[in-house]
Formats: C-alpha cells, structure tokens, sequence
C-alpha cells in the first residue's frame, strides 16, 4: 500500500515522521555491509520512519500498520549485524530511541526500570554515580539500546559470571503485534502514576492463556526479535558497584587458552572474559605497537568484588595460568584489554570492510571450530574474538577482512559468512543469533518445541506477518526486479533449451517439426518461443513465491562454487 506520512504525523507528532530517502536508507542498514545479491532477495529500504514517544502512541502506530497491511520493523541503533532491524518488504521503520528514560531505581530489590531506547552507555553512567551497575551489558554499550540487546539476547560484558542478558530480565512491558500491552514477569513502574495498569493486565492475561504455560513469557519478548511485540520497557538487576580489577594472560595455543577459560569459568573466578585470536592480536599489535602479544592467543577479562577477593583472584588466577604454559601480563596491558572491550570493531581498520560470523561452541571444542576455520577459510584474511558465558559456552565472531568496493568479489564472498554457522553445527553449536539470515537454524537454536509454540503465538498476534516479517519464522521476501529478471531468464533459457534439443535428442523429430512451425499464418512466431516465454513466466513466479531460506538455499552454493572456481 502507499503509505501517507500524513496519518502517521497524526499518530506521533509531525516532527516523528520523515518519508526522506537519504534518512530511510540510513535506518534501513545494520552493522552489516549487505553485498548486492542479499539486496536482490529482500526490499531493503524503508518508506517511512516513525518515532513514537510514548507506549499508546506506539499502540495505535502498530494498530495502524495492520489494519493498512503495512510491514513495520522496530529498530534501536542497529548495532548488530544479523539483520534483525532491516526491512524486507520496505514499510515503515518504528525507531524507539526517543523512548529513552530511566523509569524507576529500587535499591532495596536491586532493580532498575527504563524504557527502551535508551543506551546502555547512558544507563552505566546514570546507575554508577549512584554506587551500583549492571550484571551484564553487551560490548556494543556505546551505541546499543536496551531493548534492541534484550529484543536479540546473548552474552555481554558481564556473561562469565551472569550469564545472558536474558538472566537479567526481571520484566518486560511491549506492545504486541494485535496492539494489546502486556507486562510480564514483574515491571516496576515505581509510585507514578499508572495509567496502563488496567490494559496491561488485560493483554497479559489474554497472552498467558495463549501460551498456557509452554513457554516462560519472558521468552516470548526477549531474543525473538521484535516479531510478536514491541519491547517498550524492561526492568534489569542491578548489583552493587564493587572493584574491577582487570587481568589478561597470553597462550601459545588456543588448546591451552580454553583449558584455562574452562577452568576459570568453574572456580567462578572472572565477571568477565573475552579471548583473541592470534591473528587478531597480530593485527591489533601492528596497529597500537604491543609486538609482545604477537601470534599469541589472548585471555582478557576482570574480577569484581572487594579489593580482598579481588587480590585472591589474581592470585588463583596466576596459578592457573603459570601451570597451563601461559603468561599473564602486566597491569598496564590488562587494563588496555579491559577498554578495549567497547571497541570490538577496531579491527576494521585493516578493512575496508569487514564480513561477520558468529556462531556459539562449547569452550572445550573451540580448538578443533579453530582448526575447522582455518581450513575453510583458506587464504582470507581474518581474525577470531569472543566472549565466555557462565555455562562455559563461548561465543565465536570471525570477523572477514574484505572490500565491499570490489562488488563482484564481495558478492562472491559473501558464502564464508554461512560456511561458519555450517561448521558450528560439528561442534555442538549454532548460530549465535537467527535474526533474518539465520532462521534455517531455528529450530536448533531454540529447540524444536519451543519454535512450534512460538510460530503458533505468531499466527495468533501477526496471522499477516506484518510485524518485523520473516525474522525468526521464515517467510517470503519482496524480490527486486532484477532477481525476478533473473528467474524469466532461467526459466526461459532451460524451456527453451529442453524444448529445441530434447526432440532430436529422443528422436521424436515430427514432434520438433511442430515445435518449430508456425501457429497462426499471421503471427509469424514459432511454438518454442511461446512455450519459452511460458517457461520463463514460470521462473519469474517461483522467484516471486520462493522463500528467503530457498534464495539462500540455491545462492548459498553458487557462490561457493564461483569463489572455488575463480581461485583455482
């Protein structure tokens, strides 16, 4: 449908809305540079964005939307690279940053209440001038928002000891797809008034007989994406602000780096911990001057507790580390790793562009996913970092170095991104996120029954699938006109070929005779090419209904094939 920027103005305020091209296609990208053929398989620029300031003016924004049919997306910053906040079908982007308040602090519960859009940045430096702070935080906390971290779920700063973000989650407060508020778990709007408490407990009830227990709700909200509601506030633990005293040691082997994480992960030793790859601290050498850390892999993190506990910590994790051939380095160094925890994208100075893999292992099997990297990956030019959780589950980020100016060979290459997510699947892991480009691997990365229930719940709040479509489920994406080209090609090309070699092939030549007469005296045009033309309308339909997992599913091993075939 065309979209009115008008009616929406009417919605959330005229100065919320802007249909302006350069604007929407700066909301319409992530942290990922997208090759041409991924914008061939979706519609990837937004109409229209939207900036609701409130939770009722997001209510009617979504019941707009669906009452017209038109695709809306929920969008932070867009620090993550798996396309969970880029259109498919255009539509209309609905950015939260505006909702960006802190809402309520309880010191005695340990919580802390805010709305979603606001920064984790923000909230650190508002919570630690009152003497307290987070358990987990991601690494892109400059940037990132609250809801967009708890919309997508995963390790953060903190995880070593914490666990995910979504172990953090006390409540969450979101519109749902079909407009209803629903508050789950325990959101803690404080002694203001409350003038959603009605319908909010309204919607809630109506979702818990929808998902009847199955499921906990938090997990209904928190790591699907925004596909069945809109998070509008969450409330968080908190822990008190004690020490951190940040450590990192050196390894001649990943081997001997996991052996020592695994260990450290079962004394509860670290609050944080994050490791390097010897290519990445190569690289990261080369640009800071450090040539002490080269071609070694790299144990980074920090204790927090008291000064007491801390200096014990050290202590154990000296030992540790002196009896697993590994080096622990000095103050000076560890507290470098510690800051560089918020700048992971660093090493894109060695770009200019930068392909992302992320996949989750258990720590043990990160030598032989390592190894298997390796070997898959050739003579690209790479580097490894990732994060540790409390379960001793180890996050794996393969950043590609690549130059997306070079369209045709960045297209090419764009299969390694996929090739690490295959290779998880060895090695006891997934996907780190499903987001757009992953939903293949839903099932594994949230178990067979609970993405049975989930597809249900959406078919009961988004039976259209217009909020945030295709992310998590699958679907069908909006084709550009030149993959729909493409498919009359093809289409045209095998009829035509089938149909002018295979009679004379089989020795049916009178049927060929046919094939190549005229029909009609006056429409001088054989039967072939009509059958051909046919042939091609029905390629152009297939790339119209085929969904992004089939485009991925046939472009996937073409690409592998052409980069194999031009690096012979």
């Amino acid at each position: 449908m065309k979209i009115i920027p008008q009616e929406l103005e009417d919605i959330v305020g005229a100065d919320n809305v802007t249909a302006d091209d350069e604007t929407c296609r700066i909301y319409s990208e992530d942290a990922a540079n997208l090759p041409g053929i991924a914008k061939q398989i979706i519609d990837n620029q937004f109409d229209v964005v939207a900036q609701p300031v409130t939770v009722k003016s997001l209510q009617h924004l979504l019941r707009y939307a669906m009452e017209h049919d038109l695709p809306i997306v929920p969008r932070g910053n867009g620090t993550s690279g798996w396309g969970g906040a880029i259109p498919v079908k255009r539509g209309l982007c609905v950015s939260l940053t505006q909702m960006n308040q802190m809402v309520h602090l309880d010191d005695y519960a340990c919580t802390v209440t805010v709305e979603a859009g606001i920064t984790w940045r923000e909230l650190l430096m508002i919570l630690e001038r009152m003497g307290t702070t987070l358990p987990v935080y991601p690494s892109s906390a400059t940037a990132a928002t609250v809801g967009g971290f708890v919309a997508s779920g995963g390790f953060g700063i903190g995880s070593a000891k914490h666990g995910e973000i979504g172990d953090q989650v006390v409540g969450i407060e979101a519109v749902l797809a079909n407009g209803k508020i629903v508050r789950v778990g325990d959101v803690v709007v404080g002694p203001q008034p409350d003038d959603l408490h009605d319908e909010a407990t309204e919607g809630t009830e109506w979702l818990s007989d929808k998902v009847g227990g199955s499921i906990r709700l938090n997990e209904v909200l928190s790591g699907t994406y925004g596909t069945l509601g809109i998070i509008t506030k969450v409330t968080l633990r908190t822990i008190p602000k004690l020490q951190l005293r940040p450590f990192a040691c050196s390894f001649e082997s990943i081997a001997d780096l996991a052996k020592v994480a695994q260990i450290m992960i079962d004394s509860a030793l670290p609050y944080h911990l994050r490791y390097l790859d010897n290519n990445h601290t190569s690289k990261l050498a080369s640009l800071i001057g450090f040539p002490a850390e080269w071609d070694k892999f790299l144990l980074a993190g920090a204790l927090h507790g008291t000064i007491y506990d801390n200096d014990d910590g050290i202590e154990a994790i000296e030992k540790i580390v002196s009896e697993n051939q590994g080096t622990l380095l000095d103050e000076k160094r560890a507290d470098f790793h510690w800051d560089e925890r918020l700048y992971p994208l660093r090493f894109k100075r060695q770009g200019p562009s930068l392909v992302p893999a992320e996949v989750t292992t258990p720590v043990d099997n990160l030598p032989d996913l390592h190894q298997d990297t390796l070997d898959r990956l050739g003579n690209s030019k790479f580097a490894v970092e990732g994060t540790i959780g409390a379960d001793g589950v180890a996050s794996y980020l393969v950043w590609i170095l690549d130059d997306e100016r070079k369209k045709f060979r960045y297209t090419i290459g764009w299969h390694r991104s996929f090739d690490i997510a295959s290779l998880a699947r060895k090695h006891e892991g997934h996907p780190y996120a499903v987001a757009l480009w992953n939903t293949r691997h839903a099932k594994v990365f949230y178990g067979e029954d609970k993405i049975a229930k989930l597809k249900q719940l959406k078919k009961d709040v988004d039976p259209r699938n217009m909020l945030n479509p295709v992310k998590v489920f699958g679907g069908r994406a909006q084709t550009a006109w030149h993959s729909q080209l493409f498919g009359f090609g093809v289409g045209f090309i095998l009829t035509f070929g089938l149909l002018f070699f295979g009679p004379s092939f089989l020795g049916l030549t009178r049927a060929g005779d046919l094939l190549t007469s005229f029909p009609l005296q006056f429409l001088h045009v054989q039967l072939i090419w009509y059958l051909s033309i046919l042939g091609g309308a029905v390629g152009l339909l297939a790339m119209k209904l085929m969904t992004l997992n089939q485009a991925l599913a046939m472009g996937i091993p073409l690409l592998r094939f052409l980069d194999k075939f031009l690096n012979r």
